[in-house]
């Protein structure tokens, strides 16, 4: 709460006054991108218990797809559209939105994974699991400053890019952790994450709004939490999928069928089946971080392809938003 109220107080006494121009409301915009990212990501969830070629799955993908597909259409033809898209025209902030996905996408399975990690396996409790993840925001607040101080000196993509690969090597730690492993070596793959955060956060979100023509800040802000929501929501569809397949197919044939799709559920059958429910979660875990180490890696990738070497490549934001009308059909 304190933390909460500062928070609250700088930002109205800090913060200056800005104003866009006023904006019609985009309903049927809002309507099409939530049920287009809704059933996607229910359908990646659903993976690992209907199957890929399963109706369900199948048939909210194909409903996700096509939520999006008509959602670009219409926002291509909005006298009001609630993403102008002509903003993606500019490859500063098409890649940078591209590389913020996969920045947050490494996050948000990490959490997952890790918590069910510290409580079901190492036996800690609620609040203990949740303050022996705090090295990776200290981590990441700490090296935030030198982002962004390096982000004055060095090229944005190059930044990004060399962040995203750190956070690589932190996956790659974290697919080293086993059942014996203990605290020490998730320590270290947390603060290596944190490390690589700090350095591609800052010169990704400032990129971004860069981007963003100044009468467009409040859309460029908006797009900035969307992306960053995205990304860590396709995260934890993914991931946690993948962590619960690996983790079925892991466990012993004598683990009951209907015990095999947490490692809490196997946990409930008995004290017998303690060693191999946490081995097999482990090893799970550690499918689940050669995905995200995939994940980040390929936001190294994007970086360096996607973002133009100087930050002023792609035209002025007020140039590329002009250069794009919506059109009447």
């Amino acid at each position: 709460m304190p933390i909460a109220v500062l928070a609250i107080i700088g930002t109205v006494v800090l913060i200056p006054e800005s104003r866009g121009p006023a904006r019609d409301v985009d309903p049927l915009g809002a309507v099409l991108s939530i049920i287009g990212m809704t059933a996607v990501v229910w359908s990646i969830i659903s993976i690992p218990v209907d199957g890929l070629g399963s109706a369900r799955v199948l048939g909210g993908l194909a409903v996700g797809v096509v939520a999006l597909v008509a959602f670009a259409l219409w926002e291509r033809r909005s006298a009001h559209p609630m993403v102008p898209l002509a903003l993606f025209k500019d490859r500063n902030f098409s890649g940078t939105s591209f590389s913020i996905v996969l920045l947050s996408f490494t996050a948000g399975g990490l959490l997952l994974a890790l918590t069910q990690y510290l409580q079901f396996v190492l036996g800690y409790s609620p609040l203990k699991a949740g303050l022996a993840l705090t090295p990776y925001a200290v981590s990441a607040t700490l090296f935030n400053g030198l982002g962004a101080t390096l982000g004055k000196k060095v090229a944005d993509r190059t930044l990004i890019a060399a962040g995203l690969v750190v956070i690589a090597a932190g996956f790659g730690i974290l697919t080293q952790v086993s059942a014996s492993s203990g605290y020490g070596l998730l320590i270290a793959g947390l603060l290596v994450m944190g490390v690589g955060g700090g350095l591609a956060g800052p010169p990704a979100y400032t990129l971004l709004m860069q981007s963003v023509p100044a009468e467009h800040r409040g859309v460029g802000s908006a797009m900035n939490d969307t992306v960053q929501q995205t990304g860590a929501a396709l995260s934890v569809a993914v991931v946690g999928s993948v962590l619960a397949a690996a983790y079925s197919s892991a466990l012993p044939d004598s683990v009951p069928e209907q015990a095999r799709n947490s490692i809490a559920d196997t946990l409930a059958l008995g004290p017998e089946f303690v060693a191999a429910a946490g081995k097999a979660f482990t090893d799970a875990m550690s499918v689940a971080m050669t995905v995200g180490m995939v994940g980040a890696a390929a936001g190294a990738l994007v970086a360096l392809v996607a973002l133009p070497r100087r930050s002023t490549d792609s035209g002025s934001p007020e140039e590329v938003l002009a250069s794009t009308a919506p059109t009447d059909g």
